[in-house]
């Protein structure tokens, strides 16, 4: 994680050097921590960062907008929610790969929100940003402006692998007994079942509007 941070520093010295006129850093919703719940998390209610991860991510952010104010440089930040999109990996690789081959199990449906943005938005959204003078020396969630339950996604993904959805679900209090076996195991419930809902108005009150949402999605997207 430091050699990222080391990384990002050296970019950020050659373009100052270079005279480099725009600096988008994508970043992750993880630097600016987890919302309370119920809430959606947002740029003005910034919490400690999340995990190591959100920690070099937020130190990444500090130093750029730091270069920013220092530099007649245009510099923003990007947090973007979950992305998906073709040849995705993580957690919606791992999860569509279960589906497909009939192990994962059909998960309950218990109204927990997350949030997300295909990585064709993304791409437009740094393209925005570059090219709005409103964004400099600012940080911005990126989400495609809408929540979806674990069960939505899970939906969404047999769909478009031409599965048919069980009528049935796992009920969730035995994810909850299988979480209070260990530490490993909570966290993963939490990370499958849990609340990640993020707030982009900031960003869409410049004019930015996501153009993909995930019913709209199929088997090149995940």
């Amino acid at each position: 994680m430091k050699m990222d941070i080391c990384v990002t520093n050296q970019l950020l010295s050659l373009s100052v050097k270079h005279n480099v006129k725009n600096f988008i850093f994508i970043s992750s919703v993880k630097a600016g921590g987890v919302a309370a719940k119920g809430e959606y998390a947002s740029e003005e209610n910034q919490r400690d960062p999340d995990g190591i991860y959100g920690e070099t991510k937020r130190e990444a952010e500090l130093k750029i907008l730091e270069t920013g104010r220092e530099s007649s440089m245009h510099v923003s930040i990007l947090r973007p929610a979950l992305i998906y999109g073709p040849n995705v990996k993580g957690n919606l690789h791992l999860m569509m790969q279960g589906i497909k081959k009939g192990w994962f199990p059909p998960l309950p449906e218990i109204g927990n929100r997350r949030s997300m943005i295909h990585v064709d938005d993304i791409v437009r959204a740094l393209l925005f940003l570059a090219n709005n003078k409103k964004s400099n020396g600012e940080v911005f969630i990126a989400t495609d402006g809408r929540t979806y339950s674990s069960r939505n996604i899970y939906e969404t993904m047999c769909r478009v692998l031409g599965k048919s959805t069980p009528n049935w679900s796992v009920p969730r209090f035995l994810f909850n007994t299988i979480a209070r076996l260990s530490g490993g195991f909570k966290y993963k419930i939490d990370k499958l079942l849990g609340d990640e809902c993020y707030s982009s108005k900031k960003l869409q009150s410049l004019g930015f509007k996501a153009q993909k949402q995930l019913r709209q999605m199929n088997e090149t997207d995940f």
